[in-house]
């Protein structure tokens, strides 16, 4: 026990276990700050963990090293351990990412869980300096972009679907790409179905539009020309 409390020690190892504690620590207090399910906890310990498996790897290979008769004849690569990292991490990762129909939520948080795994493993190969800048830059991004993101129009599809008098099918497609081309909305493919029977015609448009212009009262203006009986929207 005292040999492994003073290997530790003289190789930094504490100062490794530590560091990652701080560094992963700030990237799990910002998702734990914005509400997130792997916060503090999770980052922390992943953090920890990836420094950990990399110490190891490092102390094993120099005991197998000075007990080996022949140079070379026993090698454990500290890089192979840092691919198994980077893969298996991806799992938990995964993990973090919640759909919900259209709605995806977790992205973020598992880029941070992958980016926590590969801090840890910097740490663990004494990158002090390399470590704390990154972690500086990533926080950067979550906080400084995130306030950029939020103000950037983002570009959505979206699909609308009218059900029409089939005698009224042309007007009304017109009508739509009127209403369409003046909100600034790409009409990417439009789709047309006949039901001979009930008399109907069904329009399906496929759209390319910024969510500022996806207003109710476009759809509203749409379900106002004549000879419209059915008006549904989704996201693609």
């Amino acid at each position: 026990m005292e040999e492994l409390w003073t290997r530790l020690v003289e190789e930094e190892g504490l100062l490794k276990l530590f560091l990652s504690l701080f560094l992963g620590g700030l990237i799990g207090l910002e998702r734990e700050l914005k509400g997130r399910p792997a916060g503090l906890r999770t980052h922390v310990l992943v953090c920890i963990g990836s420094t950990i498996m990399l110490i190891a790897a490092q102390q094993a290979t120099r005991v197998f090293a000075a007990e080996s008769d022949t140079v070379g004849r026993l090698v454990l690569d500290p890089n192979r351990i840092a691919a198994g990292i980077v893969t298996g991490i991806g799992f938990l990762g995964a993990g973090a990412i919640l759909r919900m129909g259209d709605f995806i939520r977790g992205l973020t948080t598992a880029a941070t869980i992958w980016f926590v795994a590969a801090l840890g493993i910097v740490i663990g190969n004494g990158a002090f300096l390399l470590a704390a800048t990154s972690t500086v830059l990533v926080l950067i991004v979550l906080e400084g972009l995130d306030y950029v993101e939020h103000r950037i129009p983002q570009i959505g599809y979206r699909t609308v679907r009218v059900k029409v008098d089939g005698r009224k099918r042309q007007e009304v497609e017109a009508g739509c790409r009127r209403i369409f081309a003046a909100q600034g909305i790409r009409v990417q493919d439009m789709l047309c179905s006949l039901d001979l029977s009930a008399g109907e015609a069904e329009l399906s448009f496929h759209l390319r539009t910024r969510t500022q212009k996806w207003t109710p009262a476009l759809i509203e203006e749409i379900a106002g020309l004549e000879g419209i009986r059915h008006v549904q929207t989704g996201r693609v």
